[in-house]
């Protein structure tokens, strides 16, 4: 009877730790040690914002090189194309008025001023040059 005891008192043991008592049992094992501190988030993003920064200036520079050059060709293009709607119109009294108006709009329609996001490269791959 006696291992029977033993054997039940075991049992009834092993229920009371993984049961209701875990917890208590789970306290008195050692501690593990601390976690390691995460790295400053708002120090990577500060660094990555900085770098970011000295790019930006580059992209800024060849963006006033590039419209040295695109903005008076765009002008030249604007007045040739205002010319020739003009001539079209004259030349027809009037009724090429839509080949007039395509060849003013071809002149002087899009973007004027490229600025420095213009040139920079989209992470994804896309073009940003389209709209030109």
């Amino acid at each position: 009877m006696t291992t029977r005891t033993r054997v039940v008192s075991a049992l009834l043991g092993a229920l009371l730790l993984a049961g209701p008592l875990a917890p208590i049992a789970g306290a008195q094992q050692p501690a593990a040690p601390p976690p390691q501190p995460a790295p400053d988030l708002f120090q990577e993003q500060l660094k990555a914002q900085q770098e970011a920064e000295r790019s930006r200036g580059a992209y800024d520079a060849g963006a006033v090189a590039v419209n040295v050059f695109l903005v008076p060709g765009r002008a030249i293009t604007c007045v040739l194309g205002g010319a020739v709607g003009v001539v079209a119109l004259a030349a027809t009294f009037g009724t090429a008025y839509r080949f007039a108006s395509a060849a003013v709009h071809e002149g002087c329609g899009g973007k004027w001023l490229v600025t420095g996001d213009d040139l920079r490269p989209d992470p994804h791959g896309a073009s940003r040059m389209e709209s030109y």
